[in-house]
């Protein structure tokens, strides 16, 4: 009796975990908050994955003038990224720190990662949205092109991120 009322709790939790990955994704399309973020250059053809796109972002280049983080700061640390909108409503960084930050007004805050640092003290993060998988009406003009574009990214207040549209357009640098 005691074996059987273990399995029936195991399983319950195991649905319990799997609709609430299912149910996060659909709440985050509800709840989140939808940003814009402009891309690098980047590139298409990978013969292994497939049609997808490898975005790094403007935003993932933190100069030395927008770093605010203690010392000795190791490869995947946390980072917090506080990003602002310009007049346009794209998303730039504004800062970085190990320490949570607290965001005003329309600006937002990202958690990354710490990737590494360059010989020029530029530090390089990962705000781990660098895969797209493009709709099939988008593979032909995403590959034709290699351009900037602007991704728009949905954020959750509980910290979840997801992209939700990619945009190929020709953007000033």
């Amino acid at each position: 009796m005691m074996r059987r009322r273990v399995l029936f709790m195991a399983v319950g939790f195991q649905v319990v975990v799997l609709l609430f990955m299912v149910t996060s994704s659909y709440a985050l399309d509800q709840f989140g908050k939808v940003i814009t973020i402009q891309t690098e250059a980047y590139d298409t053809e990978d013969v292994f994955y497939g049609d997808y796109v490898d975005i790094s972002y403007v935003a993932e280049t933190v100069r030395p003038e927008n770093w605010f983080v203690t010392e000795g700061v190791k490869s995947n640390q946390r980072i917090y990224v506080l990003l602002t909108p310009d007049e346009q409503g794209v998303y730039h960084l504004k800062a970085a720190s190990d320490r949570e930050m607290s965001a005003e007004s329309d600006d937002v805050v990202i958690v990354a990662r710490y990737r590494y640092q360059d010989q020029e003290q530029v530090h390089h993060i990962d705000l781990g949205l660098d895969r797209y998988h493009p709709h099939y009406e988008q593979q032909d003009e995403i590959e034709s092109s290699q351009e900037r574009m602007l991704v728009m990214i949905a954020l959750s207040p509980w910290g979840q991120k997801k992209i939700v549209e990619v945009e190929n357009v020709q953007v000033e640098p």
